[in-house]
């Protein structure tokens, strides 16, 4: 017998057939019978035999023992890397199944990507499935603000906090998530405001749990009850994220402006841990809590949960800068970077990886990012938009169209998937380009609503950065001799 991976997820565009794992974090890339053959995998136990039979009728003049040995083959490497297992009863593949913990040896293994392309020049599934996309267009995936309101005021962040306090209508909810399944959405992320704030999140998350998405929470997790935790694990999410500024509940609560925030997202942590549901920190860094990212990290990595830095602060999206009074300048920037080396694993992973730069010509023709190609944002009001910080650029209404109408036909979104990076000539051709995340929205946001602006700020950091990964190459370089 053989069935898909609880934390598998398949999906065919077209001849191309792709396989991703929420788990291991690998993916792969299938085209012609190698699409056919993954178009048969079910989370429902099957006998290969069956399998064959009906590949069989699809195959036609090819002998059944060929596609048995083939189909077998095929399965037997997709198990070797865990999005399958087999065994003689469904008994024995529920006990062989793959299931995260926080016990495992990695239990949050870094990306690794293979493409099983018949011909192709590219290097990993993530590149392909750009290319692909930047050609057909698809909603991979899908962030749902599910409400506005949200019981923190966190000092950097990017929504006004005094915006309408809307909340998604769980039937409309429901509606946008049985939408994406004829479009091949592989992703929902859902978020706020503070999502556990709507009375119906279960029925959210069931929903697009039944339409067989891979799904991701944020959260800030203070409201977490022991209900939520059955309800995560129900639901088998891929992971919640939250942010925790500092171990100084003094400085978390200052950020977050809510008393005892602190000591409600540790316990919640530590709720989740205990329930063995992947968790993932992210730290964003600004002037209050510059000297204290380290301990954040040091107690994720004892508590063996994913944490990153993040310090790249953007304008509201109302256009509003008092938000980055709180951001860090150049030269505080810079002290974290290099410390970010010895206490940031994520960051430094990425260093490591060394990934070889484009060419200008190579890099002229792609998007600058995913958003109109393969992402897209609703908010709590029903307005569609690029990404969840781009929500003074919308692109429809979830009430009066359908995603597909919006998807396909909103002029707007037609406009934004003309951008290329050769609409900023100059950023093609600067030296600190390989080491820039010239983002629109940043750009949009903090400059009135024009995206093609770009603000100096972020020119300064990729020049840090360039300056700080040459050296950290050159030292390791050195090291090597």
């Amino acid at each position: 017998m053989l069935q898909l991976c609880v934390d598998s997820f398949v999906r065919i565009f077209g001849t191309i057939g792709l396989i991703t794992n929420q788990l291991t974090k690998r993916d792969r890339v299938y085209d012609d019978s190698g699409a056919m053959f993954l178009a048969k995998l079910s989370r429902q136990p099957k006998q290969i035999a069956d399998i064959v039979a009906d590949l069989a009728r699809e195959f036609g003049d090819v002998p059944v023992a060929t596609l048995e040995a083939d189909f077998r083959e095929f399965a037997a490497d997709l198990e070797t890397d865990g999005f399958v297992v087999s065994g003689r009863t469904p008994a024995e593949l529920d006990r062989e199944m793959p299931r995260f913990s926080y016990q495992m040896t990695n239990p949050k293994t870094m990306p690794l990507t293979r493409i099983d392309m018949s011909q192709t020049p590219l290097t990993s599934t993530a590149e392909f499935m750009a290319e692909h996309f930047r050609k057909i267009p698809r909603v991979f995936g899908l962030q749902m603000e599910v409400t506005a309101r949200c019981n923190e005021r966190c000092q950097h962040c990017y929504l006004p906090h005094d915006r309408n306090m809307a909340e998604m209508e769980t039937s409309l909810a429901l509606d946008i998530l049985d939408q994406l399944v004829p479009m091949g959405t592989v992703s929902v992320t859902i978020s706020g405001g503070e999502c556990l704030l709507h009375k119906d999140i279960d029925q959210i998350l069931r929903r697009a749990r039944k339409n067989d998405l891979m799904i991701s929470v944020l959260s800030n997790i203070t409201l977490l009850t022991d209900e939520h935790v059955a309800l995560l694990k129900e639901v088998n999410i891929a992971q919640l994220q939250v942010s925790l500024y500092s171990m100084k509940a003094e400085e978390h609560d200052a950020i977050t402006q809510l008393p005892g925030s602190h000591a409600k997202t540790l316990r919640a942590l530590e709720k989740l841990i205990a329930a063995d549901i992947p968790a993932q920190i992210s730290c964003p860094v600004m002037r209050i809590n510059q000297h204290f990212y380290r301990d954040v990290m040091a107690w994720a990595y004892q508590h063996r949960i994913k944490a990153y830095t993040d310090f790249i602060m953007m304008a509201r999206t109302d256009f509003s800068t008092s938000n980055l009074e709180h951001r860090l300048n150049p030269e505080e920037a810079e002290t974290l970077m290099r410390g970010m080396l010895d206490y940031d694993l994520e960051y430094r992973a990425i260093l490591d990886a060394k990934i070889p730069p484009e060419t200008p010509e190579v890099r002229a023709r792609k998007p600058v990012c995913g958003v109109g190609v393969d992402s897209l944002c609703v908010a709590a009001d029903g307005n569609y938009y690029p990404c969840s910080g781009f929500q003074g650029y919308a692109l429809g209404n979830a009430k009066q169209q359908r995603l597909q109408e919006v998807w396909e036909g909103s002029p707007a979104i037609h406009k934004l998937r003309q951008i290329t990076n050769a609409s900023f000539p100059d950023c093609l051709q600067c030296v600190a380009r390989p080491f820039c995340n010239m983002c629109l929205v940043r750009n949009f946001n903090g400059n009135g609503g024009d995206m093609f602006k770009v603000s100096r700020h972020f020119c300064d950091i990729a020049f840090l950065n360039k300056k700080i990964v040459e050296e950290y190459w050159q030292q390791q370089a050195a090291t090597a001799k």
